[in-house]
């Protein structure tokens, strides 16, 4: 197509060296390309873009559109703004020579402008309009000849949107971008998305009101302390003509203003601090610190964040926090509007403070703009480039917060999951046990307490608070002790660099010698930094830093790939790439950086260019950033401390900017905390789109779409699909509840079951594919959890029963011989119970017949007294036989001195070897049974 949309969602400009970056390929239709070819040289082409300036440029110049071809010079276009407002278009002509032009335009400040930039064989016209607060209309065309034939290659290269590594950009807001590749007479491209950009207008220019008026308001107060605002609203100025017998006010502080503001004025009185010394930007920012602060606890208070009224709403309140420079103020307004937290959802304001955020250099509101493009979640737009754009002025903040480790606003970001009881144990804070006990063993000498106690300290881990001083000492007891390699590098490179102590070159460079001696990689690559930065010997330095690369140093790898570009010994941007992928695997700050860089423009010979890569690479390197650990340690430890509502608030606020931890840490919250389903729905869903999400939001995804299964399309595919995510990313319930799954009749894909190594040898065959699964999923709570009777382990011996005896129903000799056991145990059975029958008939006629000689036998025969023995002169033997032959008197037959006849003998007997023989053949056949399933089993 000749005409191509180079943005059609707004972007944030801060005024630094990040833009959006674009390339283009040839025409695939054979006239376009070939009249494209054509007018290289001499071209015929338009630009047409919206800008909206915050400020004119802080240098000299700034760049607005950039084209930079494969020789990384400046081709046609180039649109600079200068210091005074003024626009300069530079060309490169088909002599290979570069001119340009100034065209004294005095752009307004806080304006939405339309430049439209027409490239015409050897003439630029540029036209410029815009419409001034009085709503007159500006329309002003500058023209400029160069008289020979403009060069104009947009397949060379890439055009840079705003800033790029060589310039940096303006400050403030760029609107929808047209390019016509071949030219066009009129250019159209209106202001979109209309609403959303003229209220950024609007918002700009009540912010600039509410800070005079807030100013002015200060100062008066400052000069009148006895001054107060009563509920109701009235002009103090009126107290104080009478008073000082005229007014002091500006103007600006009208009756209509007073009663505007008059809320903020209250809480503004109750600042004592704002009553003495100027009034400044960082006065303002204080000012709207306490602002948000405050919100967040009315709001985890249970106040609603709309509230009665617009004056008192915590919303409207955060409105003044962000116009007073607080823009996690701005993050927050975006996010409660963009998730619906409270207020109904506003795409139009969500996308507003957005993009005011973001403008400000907030680091969190470029994070948040980041991903949204980079998965164009929420309306916005799903783009690389923009995205990149982002990730990229993070990634540079990132790396140099690393180096302020004083600072107490910074913390690692430490990935605590709250639903995960194991993850919150590790936040023991100062007064556990654990830490009590590492600080008594450091006391007494213990040289790894010392260091690790010192690092806690110095990265503020495990929930204790950061104390760099402390820090620094554990560091010095442990390295001066000389036996240690590790403590004496960390302290060495503190006294080198002067973080957190006082200065010593001298002391830190010998320590750090002894540990590189002693082996440390680390302290090779210390020696190489001193070398090459304050010495200024880059081949000793190269030395050092190639033994500690050797040994895996990533800062050393990093290091000589720097050297690379300097030209040491010789200047090659392909090992300087190939160096500084290899340092950002290791997670190196720097490293990922430039590799980034170069897959988003993709002039470097071999690197394909590939911004949606260079963008996920920027976001794990930016997630490192210490001032959104700070954040996220809030939220902990707002949640620790049983402050649920603020810990949601904090963590909702954290989830917009894409951190997968705080994401799930919000939607378990909304759970606990009985908030709408769309709330955890929403983050648990965001949370699955991360490059690497965490299983537990992947788990949970599953059973919402097999909840809803029925209203959502696919929705058993798609829990599939999360389980077995979840199973990848090392979860054992993953795996078993896709066993669960197919055990319940439903078809997993094959390239599911193919990733989970369980894709059985016949499709139809689910058991050996539960098998499989299941197998895998002991194998893995085994390594995690060290317990060998899981779940998995009892549903595996389920099924491994149920397969053996399925596989033995199934063989035919097995189950003839089976049966014919069972047959013949039937038939020993029923010749047994005959007998017993038989048998109880013929004792009764024996008992009958035995019971009358008795009878007789007592008449003729009693029993004499000489017969008897003695009860006490039994002795202990004699009482054991009698009680073993004690019976029911009624069996007359069995009494002592009475003895059966010699067929009932002969009858019990037989009747006792018939159930010996019963038994023993069940218990062959038993076991016959038991060997043949289990032989399926094995």
């Amino acid at each position: 197509m000749n005409i191509v949309d180079l943005m059609q969602f707004p972007m944030a400009s801060t005024g630094e060296n990040y833009g959006v970056i674009r390339t283009f390929q040839p025409f695939v239709n054979r006239e376009l390309e070939t009249a494209r070819r054509q007018n290289m040289e001499h071209p015929r082409m338009a630009i047409s873009m919206w800008i909206y300036l915050l400020n004119w440029c802080r240098g000299m110049r700034c760049g607005i559109i950039k084209h930079v071809n494969e020789r990384r010079d400046y081709g046609t276009p180039l649109i600079l703004l200068t210091n005074t407002g003024d626009i300069v278009i530079q060309v490169r002509l088909a002599s290979r020579v570069e001119r340009a032009f100034t065209s004294y335009t005095a752009l307004p400040i806080q304006t939405w402008i339309r430049l439209d930039c027409y490239v015409q064989y050897s003439q630029v016209n540029l036209q410029v309009n815009y419409e001034t607060t009085s709503e007159e209309k500006v329309d002003v065309v500058h023209a400029f000849n160069f008289h020979e034939d403009i060069l104009c290659n947009d397949t060379s290269g890439y055009l840079v949107i705003g800033g790029s590594r060589y310039m940096d950009g303006f400050h403030g807001y760029v609107g929808p971008v047209r390019y016509y590749r071949l030219g066009t007479e009129k250019v159209n491209n209106p202001l979109s998305p209309s609403k959303t950009l003229e209220a950024l207008d609007r918002t700009h220019w009540e912010c600039e009101e509410m800070k005079l008026v807030i100013a002015g308001f200060i100062d008066e107060l400052r000069h009148h302390r006895e001054i107060s605002l009563q509920d109701k609203c009235h002009s103090y100025y009126v107290v104080q003509m009478r008073r000082y017998g005229q007014v002091t006010c500006a103007q600006m502080l009208n009756w209509d203003l007073q009663k505007k503001y008059q809320t903020v004025f209250k809480l503004i009185e109750t600042q004592e601090a704002l009553k003495s010394g100027e009034w400044s930007s960082s006065a303002a920012r204080r000012l709207g610190s306490w602002f948000f602060e405050d919100v967040v606890s009315r709001i985890a208070k249970g106040e609603p964040v709309a509230g009665p009224g617009p004056t008192l709403s915590p919303v409207a309140l955060l409105k003044v926090s962000s116009c007073l420079g607080q823009h996690q103020a701005s993050l927050l307004l975006a996010a409660v509007h963009l998730a619906s937290f409270g207020v109904p959802e506003d795409l139009q304001q969500g996308h507003l403070y957005s993009l005011i955020g973001a403008a400000a250099d907030n680091r969190l509101a470029l994070l948040h703009l980041g991903y949204k493009h980079m998965y164009g979640l929420d309306g916005f737009s799903r783009d690389h480039a923009m995205a990149y754009n982002y990730y990229a002025n993070i990634g540079r903040q990132t790396s140099i917060d690393k180096d302020q480790i004083e600072d107490s606003q910074q913390y690692i970001t430490d990935p605590i999951h709250i639903s995960v009881e194991e993850e919150l144990n590790t936040q023991m804070g100062e007064t556990d046990d654990v830490v009590q006990y590492i600080k008594l063993q450091a006391e007494r000498g213990d040289i790894e307490a010392q260091k690790h106690l010192a690092n806690i300290l110095f990265w503020g881990l495990n929930g204790v608070s950061k104390d760099v001083a402390t820090a620094v000492k554990w560091y010095a007891r442990s390295a001066l002790q000389m036996t240690d390699a590790k403590a004496m590098f960390d302290y060495s490179i503190l006294l080198v660099k002067g973080q957190g102590v006082k200065k010593n070159v001298t002391i830190g460079l010998q320590l750090m010698e002894k540990a590189a001696a002693m082996g440390s990689t680390e302290a090779l690559n210390g020696l190489g930094w001193y070398y090459s930065t304050i010495v200024k010997e880059p081949k000793r330095a190269l030395k050092y830093f190639q033994q500690a690369a050797q040994n895996g140093s990533s800062n050393a790898i990093f290091n000589i790939g720097v050297f690379h570009l300097q030209g040491h010994p010789v200047r090659n941007e392909t090992a300087a790439f190939e160096c500084f992928l290899n340092s950002s695997y290791y997670g190196h700050v720097d490293g990922a950086l430039e590799v980034a860089h170069h897959l988003s423009i993709g002039i470097l010979p071999g690197v394909t260019r590939d911004p949606e890569k260079a963008a996920i690479l920027l976001k794990r390197i930016s997630e490192q950033n210490g001032h959104l650990g700070y954040a996220n340690r809030e939220a902990l430890q707002a949640y620790l401390q049983g402050a649920w509502d603020e810990a949601l608030v904090r963590y909702i606020m954290l989830a917009e900017t894409g951190l997968g931890v705080a994401q799930n840490n919000a939607a378990h919250l909304c759970e606990e905390l009985n908030h709408s389903s769309v709330c955890h729905y929403r983050y648990y869903n965001h949370s699955i789109c991360n490059h690497a999400p965490h299983y537990s939001g992947l788990l949970k995804m599953g059973d919402l779409y097999i909840q809803h299964h029925d209203v959502v399309t696919d929705g058993m595919s798609l829990a599939m699909e999360m389980y077995s995510r979840a199973a990848l990313a090392g979860s054992p319930q993953g795996i078993y509840n896709l066993a669960v799954l197919i055990e319940e009749g439903q078809d997993i894909p094959q390239s599911i079951l193919n990733n989970m190594g369980a894709a059985a040898e016949k499709r139809g065959d689910n058991s050996a594919i539960v098998q499989r699964l299941l197998q895998r999923c002991v194998e893995i709570a085994e390594e995690w959890e060290g317990d060998t009777l899981n779940p998995c382990a009892l549903a595996l011996l389920r099924v491994n029963i149920q397969t053996a005896w399925r596989d033995f129903t199934q063989d035919t000799l097995q189950l003839a011989m089976a049966y014919g056991m069972l047959g013949g145990f039937l038939i020993v059975l029923a010749y047994v119970i005959v007998q017993i029958t038989l048998g109880r008939g013929g004792e009764a006629v024996s008992a009958w017949q035995r019971d009358g000689a008795l009878a007789g036998s007592e008449d003729s025969a009693p029993v004499r007294p000489a017969d008897r023995q003695p009860r006490d002169e039994m002795d202990g033997a004699s009482r054991r036989e009698m009680g073993s032959l004690r019976v029911n008197p009624s069996d007359r037959s069995a009494q002592p001195g009475v003895s059966p006849p010699p067929h009932q003998n002969r009858r019990v007997r037989e009747l006792q070897e018939g159930i010996d023989a019963v038994i023993t053949v069940a218990g062959v056949c038993l076991c016959a049974l038991a060997t043949m399933i289990l032989s399926h089993m094995l």
